[in-house]
C-alpha cells in the first residue's frame, strides 16, 4: 500500500470519528420513533439482530476509445466471504473471512487481495456511507490471444492496484412512512408499501497504479496517450437525485428498488507510461447508484439478499472514456432477540 493510500485511509478514519463525536443523541430515543407512522413502519431497534452473511464484492474498470471502438476491461477475482453480524440500538458491526477451499479459480483469473473498511447508517432522515477499499490483482473480463500463445486466455495482472474512497449522504423526504433501514439493515419492517424521493451529495477518490502500462503491448496503440498510463486517479464531487420504493406483499415479503443518478465535477489525472507526460483534465461526469433488496422479514427472524452498485463514467477527453464500478452482493439470515425479556428473567 503506497503513501497516498495510507493518507486516504487516515483521512477516512478521522472523518468517521469526527462524525461520531459530533452527533448528539436525544435523552429519550423513543421520541425519534414516535415521529414515524406505525401503520407503515414497525421498529426493531431495541432488539439484538444477529445474522449469518455471505458477501461478494465486485470491482472493475474499463477504458474505451470512442473513435475506433477499442475497449479493455479489468476486474478483480471475486471471492465469497462468510461472516457474522450484529446490530443493536442502531449500532452494528460485521466480521468476515475468506474460507479455505471455497474459492478455487486463482489459476484461471489470478489471485486478488483486498482490504476494506466502511461506516454506514440508515437513519430516519438520512442514508450515510463512508468507505475505503484497496484491491490488488486484476484480470481482463474477456479472453483474447496472448502474443506467443496459441489459445485464448485471460490477461492477468497481479501488479495492478486500485484504491477508492468516498462519502455519500442522502436525504429521505418521506421519512415518516418509508424506512431505509427496513430492507437493508433490517432493524425495522416496512408494513405497507411506500417510497420516497431522495436527494444527496457525494465525494469519491479513485486511483489505479501498476508497475507498467496497463495494456498488453499489442494494444497500447489503440488508445490515446492520456490513457496509456501506469498511474491514474480521479476526484469526483457531485449531487444526486433519485427515488426508492419498498413493495410489501403477503405481509412479510418485501422488495426494495433504489435508483439514484447523479452529475458531478471531476478531475482526471494520468501519467503516460512511455513519455512520463502528465495529463490533467476537468470536466462533468455522471454516476448511477443502484440498490436492490428482496427478503422475508418477521419479528423474530429474517432472510434475504441485497445488491448495491456504484457506477461512474468519466470523459477524460473527447475520444476516450473511463468507467469504473464497484458493488456488493450479500445473502443474510438472522434472528432477533429481545434483551429486555432476557434480562428480566435473568435478574
Amino acid at each position: 500500500m503506497n503513501i497516498r493510500s495510507l493518507f486516504i485511509l487516515c483521512f477516512f478514519i478521522c472523518f468517521t470519528f469526527a462524525k461520531a463525536g459530533g452527533e448528539r443523541r436525544p435523552k429519550d430515543s423513543t421520541n425519534i420513533y414516535q415521529k414515524i407512522d406505525t401503520n407503515f413502519v414497525e421498529n426493531y431497534k431495541d432488539m439484538l439482530n444477529a445474522k449469518l452473511i455471505a458477501v461478494v464484492r465486485t470491482n472493475s474498470f474499463s477504458i474505451k476509445n470512442k473513435i475506433n471502438g477499442s475497449a479493455l476491461e479489468y476486474s478483480i477475482n471475486t471471492n465469497i466471504n462468510m461472516g457474522i453480524g450484529f446490530n443493536f440500538k442502531g449500532i452494528g458491526f460485521e466480521f468476515q473471512f475468506n474460507p479455505k477451499g471455497l474459492n478455487k479459480d486463482d489459476a484461471t483469473f489470478g489471485k486478488s487481495s483486498q482490504f476494506a473498511i466502511a461506516s454506514s447508517a440508515n437513519t430516519r432522515r438520512f442514508i450515510y456511507d463512508a468507505f475505503y477499499r484497496y484491491n490488488q490483482g486484476f484480470h481482463t473480463t474477456t479472453m483474447y490471444r496472448v502474443p506467443g500463445d496459441t489459445i485464448y486466455d485471460y490477461y492477468k495482472r497481479a501488479d495492478i492496484r486500485n484504491y477508492n474512497a468516498g462519502v455519500n449522504l442522502i436525504y429521505i423526504f418521506n421519512n415518516k412512512r418509508f424506512s431505509s433501514a427496513a430492507p437493508y439493515s433490517l432493524t425495522q419492517r416496512q408494513r405497507k408499501g411506500a417510497g420516497s424521493l431522495l436527494l444527496g451529495s457525494y465525494f469519491f477518490l479513485y486511483g489505479i497504479d501498476a508497475d507498467s502500462l496497463i495494456y498488453p503491448d499489442t494494444l497500447y496503440k489503440n488508445f490515446n496517450p492520456e490513457v496509456q498510463f501506469a498511474d491514474a486517479s480521479s476526484v469526483v464531487f457531485g449531487i444526486s437525485c433519485g427515488y426508492t420504493y419498498t413493495f410489501v406483499f403477503f405481509r412479510h415479503w418485501f422488495a426494495n428498488i433504489t435508483t439514484i443518478p447523479g452529475i458531478s465535477l471531476q478531475q482526471f489525472y494520468s501519467i503516460n507510461a512511455f513519455s512520463q507526460k502528465v495529463y490533467s483534465r476537468s470536466s462533468a461526469s455522471i454516476s448511477l447508484q443502484s440498490r436492490l433488496s428482496i427478503g422475508y422479514n418477521r419479528k423474530n427472524y429474517f432472510i434475504g439478499i441485497s445488491w448495491m452498485n456504484n457506477n461512474f463514467l468519466i470523459n477524460d477527453s473527447m475520444e476516450s472514456t473511463v468507467n469504473y464500478k464497484f458493488g456488493t452482493f450479500r445473502f443474510y439470515y438472522g434472528h432477533r432477540f429481545d434483551l429486555r425479556k432476557f434480562l428480566k428473567k435473568k435478574f
